[in-house]
């Protein structure tokens, strides 16, 4: 799945990555962010920290996504949203 992108900023999500003050606005993109929270993301899902191929960027974000969401058994859309909401 191609990501959309306009000025940088991912648009597949459903999150406004310009809406004023909020926290999500200091992160370009979900990839930006998920480098900010990926360690207490880890914590909180211990069979996904046990993986270590998830820090390897040679997947890319997308590849990664789809990984975690193997791993959870969870659809990809909610991996994001979970990221994007963190």
């Amino acid at each position: 799945m191609e990501e959309k992108k306009e000025g940088g900023v991912n648009r597949d999500s459903n999150v406004d990555w310009n809406d004023g003050d909020s926290d999500a606005n200091q992160y370009e993109t979900l990839h930006d962010k998920w480098n900010v929270i990926q360690e207490e993301y880890l914590k909180k899902y211990p069979k996904l920290a046990e993986k270590e191929d998830l820090y390897l960027e040679s997947v890319g974000f997308e590849g990664l996504l789809e990984k975690i969401s193997e791993i959870r058994d969870k659809p990809i859309e909610e991996i994001r949203r979970e990221i994007e909401n963190w």
